[in-house]
């Protein structure tokens, strides 16, 4: 008898901590304008004019656990594919992002609507990187750093549906370490994205 009240304790735990996450599928395109510095003959930084960013996208699995009235905790785990030009160079990097921020949502502002804004970190992980030369992609992994960090920003809205609710924003990112694995040149990424995003 003790035993099945003990599962049965669990399992109502279990549950009641369950309605508190939300769980959701993102995709997001990107516009990437990374920060290129190199160092010159007189060894100081020099931003590298004929850098340029690219366009890329992002997808993955997100999570809200909610703590209090309208706040959560946000994270997940994304993939992002971006792409970025220097003066010599034509790369694109695959990096797995992990982010961590703190969620306001608001009350219904209109029938079903709700305005959302967030505002924390990533931490991500490089897993991929490839560079165009003489027509061919030629695998460059060896020449970026494996983790990085970045700022990040956002708001938006969400509308809820029957089985869910759906929300479209705008997020800033804003990279702290240098995704180039060298001494005398930094490529710092930042991004914008359009996030769509499904929450069951």
């Amino acid at each position: 008898m003790k035993k099945i009240v003990v599962l049965l304790t669990v399992l109502v735990g279990f549950t009641t901590l369950a309605q508190d996450f939300k769980i959701g599928l993102t995709l997001a395109p990107t516009i990437n304008f990374n920060k290129h510095e190199y160092k010159n003959a007189d060894d100081k930084w020099v931003t590298d004019k004929d850098g340029s960013g690219g366009l890329g996208w992002k997808g993955g699995l997100l999570a809200d656990y909610q703590f209090a009235d309208n706040y959560y905790i946000h994270s997940g785990l994304l993939i992002h594919s971006k792409s970025f030009d220097t003066s010599d160079t034509d790369m694109s990097v695959t990096t797995l992002e992990i982010p961590l921020a703190l969620k306001l949502r608001s009350k219904e502002v209109t029938d079903n609507v709700h305005i959302t804004g967030f505002f924390g970190g990533t931490f991500d992980l490089n897993v991929a990187a490839k560079q165009k030369s003489g027509g061919a992609e030629v695998d460059v992994k060896d020449g970026i750093n494996t983790f990085g960090m970045s700022f990040m920003a956002g708001a938006g809205a969400e509308y809820d549906l029957d089985f869910g609710s759906i929300g479209l924003g705008l997020s800033y990112h804003l990279g702290f370490t240098n995704i180039a694995n060298a001494d005398d040149y930094k490529t710092i990424p930042r991004h914008l994205a359009i996030d769509l995003v499904f929450y069951f």
